[in-house]
């Protein structure tokens, strides 16, 4: 699409002082959006764009200046730095290191309409539309990549394949690794199994059993655990219940583990499982179909905080109604809940489910923490008008307010890998009208703005540890936001 990009890098260096943008060479040199890039999707294909210091201009990947790559769905791996595409003629996979974007994985395959990548960026697991003329095709499948093993079809041999009636966007990733790859864990009826990654040939190596599974996750942290959560079923409640990875799962026929926290509860048919990156606490978000007190017509929500060592287990005290967002802090150490009837509140809750800070009640449904844990955004987001508000966290828990600005028609948001700006998008097929996307400083100064006749999707590249580092607000940014917030 055509772009109509209202960029303050172009503006005059009087205009960029008086608006306190700086120079774009003086951005850059503070590490503002220096080495920062947009990747963007369109029914044309898929494209990089590079930071401020580039006017946000498409860079050419390929030879011949053919700067799209083509792409039905794709899949942006900030921890990886690999960037997936699928479109009708298989899968590729690039990785964004360097800014190269070289090519490291292709095949042939079609409907392909799953995408994933190991926490290490060594596997790739695709899931592909099944066919009704090959019920038992085994259709979700794992590939290594970098691996030089070649199928009989003279494409890319999956280490690990199984058939895969359906796959729902909600139940995705059906796969999941240990930190280390040191195991691939799925889920059958009532069982975790682990199976090896360096012998997928070998079959289950242990499993976990767990009577009425309905879905797990995997922590991060040193010691990694598992949470599983077994809906209510004839007359008992529901639970979600922790493990210890390398200790509770066993190679024997039968085994009953004791789990190290249990939380139990009625009133729910499934739930969402959201580790901090540490491991060390759970929240589960339950929900059930079915309001008991009649005052929402789409079921009711409930969210449950468990410690990993069992010593707390609890109910989230929060206001009647749905439970909009929950967001832990990249670091482990906060949490945000968006709850209740229009106008929501949200709450600032400790890494023990302590309430620290209040934000109040407004037209809001998101929260977005930055990538250092310093910023974050509450935003009204959907049917909602686009309100978005910066707040600064500070280290006693309190937060205080860096601007707000309205971006209609947002369908999603996204911090930068440096931190200190949000991308909001707006993108078909939810909005079929006025596509395009905005980049905003943290105190909601507009730095870019471009206009598509379709975007399909748009998100920060990801960017490689080290690139940026965590810096405080600047005090007169904030101050001009805060003004511009009020005028």
């Amino acid at each position: 699409g055509k772009v109509a990009g209202r960029l303050s890098a172009t503006v005059g260096g009087a205009e960029r002082a008086a608006l306190g943008l700086g120079t774009a060479s003086e951005d850059t040199r503070r590490g503002t959006m220096a080495g920062l890039t947009i990747l963007e999707r369109t029914p044309e294909g898929a494209a990089v764009r590079g930071g401020v210091e580039d006017n946000f201009a498409l860079r050419g990947s390929n030879s011949g200046g053919d700067h799209r790559t083509k792409a039905s769905t794709m899949l942006v791996s900030q921890e990886t730095g690999l960037v997936v595409y699928s479109s009708s003629d298989g899968v590729c996979v690039k990785d964004s290191r360097n800014g190269a974007y070289n090519v490291v994985f292709e095949a042939k395959m079609k409907h392909t309409v799953g995408l994933d990548v190991s926490p290490l960026g060594s596997f790739l697991v695709t899931y592909q539309r099944p066919n009704k003329d090959e019920p038992d095709a085994k259709n979700l499948k794992v590939f290594r990549i970098g691996s030089d093993e070649i199928g009989e079809d003279g494409e890319p041999a999956p280490c690990f394949s199984q058939p895969q009636k359906q796959a729902s966007q909600d139940a995705w990733p059906l796969y999941q690794f240990d930190k280390d790859e040191e195991h691939l864990y799925r889920a059958v009826a009532n069982e975790v199994h682990a199976i090896k990654t360096s012998d997928f040939a070998g079959g289950i190596a242990k499993k976990l059993r767990a009577k009425g599974l309905n879905c797990f996750a995997i922590s991060g942290g040193s010691e990694p655990k598992i949470a599983v959560y077994c809906p209510e079923a004839k007359g008992a409640p529901g639970c979600v219940q922790i493990f210890d990875v390398k200790h509770d799962f066993s190679s024997a026929a039968k085994s009953n583990p004791t789990p190290s926290a249990r939380r139990s509860f009625y009133r729910s048919s499934r739930a969402k499982l959201l580790w901090n990156s540490t491991g060390t606490s759970l929240l589960g978000w339950a929900f059930s179909d079915v309001d008991a007190t009649n005052q929402n017509y789409f079921g009711e929500q409930s969210l449950h905080f468990l410690s990993s060592d069992g010593e707390r287990e609890q109910l989230v005290e929060l206001k009647d109604g749905p439970i909009h967002d929950v967001k832990w802090a990249p670091n482990g150490q906060h949490f945000v809940a968006v709850h209740g009837f229009m106008p929501a509140k949200a709450t600032l809750f400790d890494k023990k489910c302590k309430p620290i800070y209040d934000f109040g009640s407004g037209p809001r449904n998101t929260v977005e923490w930055s990538p250092f844990s310093r910023f974050l955004i509450i935003g009204g987001f959907g049917n909602l008008p686009g309100d978005i508000e910066f707040f600064d966290k500070k280290a006693d828990g309190k937060c205080k307010a860096m601007g707000k600005v309205r971006a209609a028609c947002t369908v999603g948001c996204q911090w930068a890998p440096d931190g200190r700006h949000l991308l909001t998008s707006t993108t078909s097929p939810r909005l079929r009208v006025d596509n395009g996307f905005k980049v905003f400083h943290y105190n909601g100064d507009l730095v870019h703005e471009a206009k598509h006749e379709v975007l399909l999707q748009v998100e920060f590249g990801p960017s490689q540890a080290g690139d940026f580092e965590d810096r405080p607000a600047s005090p007169e940014r904030v101050k001009r936001g805060l003004q511009q917030a009020t005028s």
